[in-house]
């Protein structure tokens, strides 16, 4: 009869049943580690790129050459489009094509667009769901015989890989796909080929301008027959009118523009070079964007029937864009400068408006006007007028109002002509027109000052 004590019996039964349940879980966890590194294997072992190494980043893996033959539209033999594309050089400073990820090379000089592109290349990090066939088997039965399309990427360490698109599985929504030259045919999804099998028209860039950083910009040029725009800015320093006068900019309108000129698209490309296009008449718009590292983007652009024409340099076609892009590319200069009467942040801490023989003056004490009214003269001042205009002569000023700020006054003489008013802003080359509901509220102000005087 053992003289072990009920409890220590216990006790020891619970440890072995303890460790016969930690030594079970230990042993589904090895086992579904196993399964784990079984699946990633296999899974990997199906990789399209498992025996090519490729890389996004630089180096020697990375891709440094493609060359796609893709699918034919039936105006050309089968397999007659082929397509060069290899990764955008970094242009010397001023020099070059702007700055980009990708651009095509044969047949000719293209702008390519980069998210096509990359969906060019997704193939690269697919898997496929089965082998069908071996090395060397024959390609008629998958339609490989004449490629819907074939991709070859090569690495900057010499590797290269091709890739042949085949006709639809029967009865099924995937694609045969040949990897290597004369390698095995496998079975992909319809959308890890769709990239492959787009158009030409697909991968090259539609937009007028492929920078798409209105940040980046700090030169816009255009000539056009009306004459000549030019504003710059400087870092960290805002937009400056050039030509066809020297003034101030209007930050948000400059902004405005530009936005509206970097999301331009065309719809297509039309087989028309620039030499034959500009032989007889001149473009009717050339424009420049220029970076801040001296980087250019210059295109000419042609009306021509019911749509306009755009050449962006080193390029042999033209891109066709929409009529209706005249309206911005048209931007009068005009339009851009700084509508404020008071540049900013300048805002008044005195007034003197003098108005049919009689002069009130009125100091702000604390931020705040004597009289609310006086609100109304300082919104003339502080907001943005309707549009600039060209000075002309003009009779006795219908009133002038004085601005005291810093130890400075600026005289600004308001003319009233019909039913517009027109302004000169001090040390500045034109005049400001106000727009109908200013000279309203305008006219209304100066009624009520009279009147509380």
């Amino acid at each position: 009869m053992s003289d072990t004590p009920p409890m220590a019996k216990v006790w020891k039964v619970n440890l072995v049943l303890l460790l016969i349940v930690l030594g079970g879980a230990a042993t589904l966890w090895w086992l579904d580690a196993q399964e784990g590194q079984r699946v990633e294997a296999d899974k990997a072992s199906k990789r399209i790129t498992h025996h090519f190494s490729v890389q996004e980043s630089s180096g020697p893996k990375a891709v440094v050459r493609v060359e796609w033959q893709y699918p034919s539209l039936g105006k050309e033999p089968q397999g007659a489009g082929r397509v060069t594309i290899v990764p955008q050089e970094t242009a010397p400073e001023g020099k070059g094509a702007p700055p980009g990820r990708w651009r095509i090379t044969a047949p000719a000089a293209m702008q390519s667009n980069d998210g096509a592109v990359a969906r060019l290349l997704g193939i690269l990090g697919e898997n496929y769901d089965r082998k069908v066939a071996e090395s060397g088997a024959d390609p008629a039965p998958y339609g490989l015989q004449s490629p819907a399309a074939v991709l070859t990427v090569h690495n900057g360490a010499g590797e290269s890989l091709q890739l042949s698109v085949g006709q639809s599985a029967p009865a099924s929504k995937k694609h045969y796909l040949q990897v290597g030259a004369q390698g095995p045919v496998v079975l992909v999804p319809a959308q890890a080929v769709s990239g492959l099998l787009q158009s030409l028209n697909d991968v090259r860039e539609k937009r007028l301008f492929a920078n798409p950083a209105g940040r980046l910009v700090q030169r816009i040029h255009r000539e056009s027959p009306s004459g000549q725009t030019t504003l710059v800015r400087e870092a960290d320093k805002p937009w400056q009118l050039l030509a066809p006068l020297k003034d101030l900019a209007s930050e948000s309108r400059v902004e405005a523009w530009l936005n509206a000129l970097l999301q331009i698209s065309g719809s297509g490309f039309a087989p028309v070079s620039a030499e034959g296009a500009f032989k007889l008449v001149t473009p009717d718009w050339n424009l420049v964007l220029e970076g801040a590292s001296g980087e250019k983007e210059r295109v000419r652009i042609q009306r021509q029937e019911k749509r306009l024409l755009a050449w962006r340099e080193g390029e042999v076609d033209a891109l066709v864009l929409d009529s209706t892009q005249a309206e911005e590319l048209d931007k009068s200069a005009m339009e851009l400068i700084a509508l404020r009467p008071l540049p900013l942040p300048q805002t008044p801490a005195k007034l003197q408006v003098t108005h049919q023989g009689k002069t009130l003056t009125a100091t702000k004490e604390g931020g705040q006007w004597p009289k609310p009214v006086w609100n109304g003269v300082e919104d003339i001042l502080t907001r943005e007028a309707w549009r600039g205009v060209s000075p002309k002569p003009h009779g006795d000023a219908w009133l002038t109002v004085i601005v005291f700020q810093d130890n400075e006054q600026r005289v600004i003489p308001f003319w009233k002509e019909g039913g517009s008013v027109v302004l000169a802003p001090p040390n500045r080359p034109l005049e400001l027109e106000l727009t109908q509901y200013q000279v309203k509220a305008f006219e209304e102000t100066i009624k009520a000052l009279l009147a509380e005087e």
